[in-house]
């Protein structure tokens, strides 16, 4: 009897409430389910497009890196063109000297500016 009893205690907690909750969850299965099968949909286009963008960003840092190159070469050729500048003001500087001492001693030589034949 008590046996009797307790099979009908369990028939009727699985009918009442343990099958609600199963329904329930399987419910909840499905819309998780759902929701996965969606976010693989959506989240597809993304995984397709990760190796391209990879790829890219990989360019990107050598484009980087070789203007970091050229920019080095751009600074020495800078250095170099400051040196010939320095130089050629240095250079210049010495070749007026000379030629002002050459256009003082030729002064007295020129014809005055009242004996010139077109006098203007």
């Amino acid at each position: 009897m008590i046996s009797s009893i307790s099979l009908v205690i369990l028939m009727l907690m699985f009918i009442f409430v343990w099958q609600p909750i199963w329904t329930s969850g399987f419910k909840d299965f499905h819309t998780i389910s759902d929701a996965i099968i969606k976010l693989n949909e959506t989240a597809k286009p993304t995984s397709e497009l990760a190796p391209v963008m990879l790829s890219e960003i990989t360019k990107m840092r050598q484009s980087i890196g070789n203007m970091e190159a050229n920019m080095g070469v751009i600074e020495k050729n800078m250095g170099n063109i400051n040196t010939s500048v320095s130089y050629m003001g240095q250079s210049i500087s010495g070749e007026m000297h000379q030629m002002n001492y050459e256009v003082d001693s030729m002064n007295d030589k020129f014809t005055p500016m009242g004996m010139m034949p077109f006098n203007w």
